[in-house]
């Protein structure tokens, strides 16, 4: 399945509907877009690549691209499906990234869901339940409504929403990976501005450091020391957008201790001097 059978909306790929399956829903895949869904009431078996999990209300969990999935035998279920494009919804500045939970639920499962058994979900309480619902229900009513501003609307509840379930989140013991992968990923997102190295990180985790590097690297498309230093050279360009810091300055508050070394490592990943991205993005 692609967005657009969804939504042909392109400056909006985004979309949410509410559903209940009173039959089998048929296998599929995502081609270009993550799904957030959250059980509102019964339950069903779920299947992720001829995996079963029972499932049921409060349960939340996001599918991301390339995994098959689709539910079976459904007793009263109703779900909130919530489909986005990464990022669309998270930019990279967002302080979200300082979650671990947020690394684990819209990272790292959907990735370790299409290597290996569909293994956790977030479970909602029936307080943390009663928090989430109604915005669910804010978010549907204004996507399908026409009120001037809606997608500003939408967008808004709908991170607002991610907030709060990364904040929830937590990881089963079986999923010690992904807690392990999340955590030290946020710490770099956390202390990117201190005089942290990759070995720093991987200390805080109970693996040896070339298991570590293939886990992380696997789940992240990059290594722990690429991830870090493209942490740090992420603020640093907008730290020199914003124009108010020296080159000096905003290596030191980015964890280079010398500017020299910075500009070299500035230019490699971004193709310019920071110098040229004092006041703004470059022409």
């Amino acid at each position: 399945m692609k967005l657009s059978y969804f939504t042909n909306d392109e400056s909006f790929p985004l979309f949410v509907q509410f559903g209940g399956h009173d039959e089998q829903m048929f296998m599929h895949g995502h081609e270009d877009f993550y799904e957030l869904v959250t059980v509102l009431s019964g339950s069903a078996e779920h299947i992720v690549d001829n995996e079963r999990s029972r499932i049921s209300k409060g349960d939340v969990f996001v599918i991301g691209n390339g995994i098959v999935h689709g539910f079976d035998d459904p007793k009263d279920f109703r779900i909130c499906n919530i489909m986005f494009r990464p990022d669309m919804l998270f930019t990279e500045d967002t302080d979200i990234r300082q979650l671990p939970g947020f690394h684990a639920l819209f990272l790292l499962e959907p990735y370790f869901s299409s290597t290996q058994h569909f293994q956790s979900r977030l479970k909602l309480t029936p307080a943390d339940f009663a928090l989430i619902e109604p915005l669910l229900n804010i978010a549907e009513q204004e996507y399908n409504s026409d009120f001037p501003g809606r997608k500003t609307m939408v967008l808004s509840i709908v991170r607002q929403l991610a907030v709060i379930l990364s904040r929830l989140y937590g990881c089963p013991a079986r999923s010690k990976e992904i807690a392990e992968i999340a955590d030290a990923a946020a710490f770099m997102e956390q202390s990117y501005f201190q005089n942290i190295s990759v070995s720093d990180v991987i200390q805080r985790s109970h693996y040896s450091q070339r298991h570590f590097i293939r886990l992380f690297s696997a789940a992240y498309g990059m290594t722990p020391q690429k991830y870090l230093m493209n942490v740090r050279i992420r603020h640093a360009g907008a730290m020199l957008r914003d124009n108010r810091l020296s080159v000096t300055e905003v290596a030191l508050r980015c964890g280079f201790s010398d500017s020299n070394y910075f500009s070299r490592i500035f230019r490699k990943y971004t193709g310019y001097s920071p110098s040229e991205f004092h006041g703004g993005l470059p022409k």
